[in-house]
């Protein structure tokens, strides 16, 4: 699978760029015109394996005794849809109603959250939630970040599970960007995107394009930059910790639930409610 090299040497999973496109924000209605491409874009992301590894670590860290489910950023409920087909009840949270639109068709059975990743109040309520493909970045600044993780904190039942992914700021290559594209019939669509680190303080700025060619409407082209924040792998494991958290992390390996080396860039953080 192609990928971003991060600090010359890491390579991390498409999704890195192409799936954080999870309509976090809806500027210039750029993910309500193009939601109905956004599983072609990230076809390439193994969600069965993501889901197959989330259940492995909920059974391994948590001890809370259900499973009810919260998928933050949920996008067009790809992730929902296999934790549901694994016996989880299941709630997504988006903030794009384009997006929880193609979800609640997908995941009839869920319930779902319009909202931002920093505004649920949720109570209790969760055994596991989880944010893959990078999105807890896009809670910034980094007061934001903490805002999200307090209340995914508060959001779950004592011994319940968040789990989500995560790359360190050092780690951030400026030097590559990522392109795909899709045909849909006679409609062709490319993507690029990259993130971009200027080397200190907490913004990371992720940059989109996204072109649209069509006999019937020519060309059309949208440029987005999202800020999201900068991180460093120790910094939120300590925030993690000061909000309550018992705070495992693992090498980003979905096959294999290894401890973190120290060393590489990209991890899974495993957090349980003590």
């Amino acid at each position: 699978m192609a990928g971003l090299l991060l600090s010359g040497v890491l390579k991390t999973h498409l999704s890195l760029s192409i799936c954080l496109i999870t309509a976090m924000n809806d500027n210039g209605n750029l993910y309500a015109d193009l939601s109905g491409y956004y599983d072609q874009f990230c076809a390439e992301v193994d969600y069965a394996e993501q889901c197959a590894f989330a259940e492995r670590a909920f059974e391994c860290f948590a001890l809370s005794d259900g499973r009810d489910y919260l998928d933050l950023a949920c996008g067009t409920g790809q992730h929902l849809l296999h934790m549901l087909n694994r016996g989880f009840v299941g709630t997504g949270l988006d903030n794009s109603a384009a997006m929880l639109k193609l979800a609640e068709a997908r995941c009839p059975t869920a319930h779902f959250l319009l909202c931002d990743l920093a505004a649920f109040e949720q109570s209790a309520e969760f055994d596991l939630i989880t944010c893959f493909l990078y999105s807890i970045h896009y809670s910034h600044p980094t007061s934001a970040l903490q805002q999200t993780l307090l209340r995914a904190w508060r959001a779950l039942k004592p011994g319940g599970l968040l789990l989500f992914n995560t790359v360190d700021a050092g780690g951030i290559s400026n030097q590559r960007s990522t392109i795909t594209g899709v045909v849909d019939g006679d409609v062709r669509l490319s993507f690029e995107s990259g993130w971009r680190y200027r080397g200190e303080g907490e913004t990371l700025d992720l940059l989109l394009g996204i072109t649209r060619e069509s006999p019937a409407d020519g060309l059309k082209r949208w440029t987005d930059h999202h800020t999201m924040t900068a991180i460093s792998l120790p910094q939120l494991q300590a925030m993690l910790a000061d909000i309550g958290f018992e705070v495992t992390l693992l090498e980003h390996d979905y096959q294999r639930l290894l401890p973190w080396n120290g060393q590489s860039f990209n991890a899974l953080v495993a957090a349980r409610k003590a």
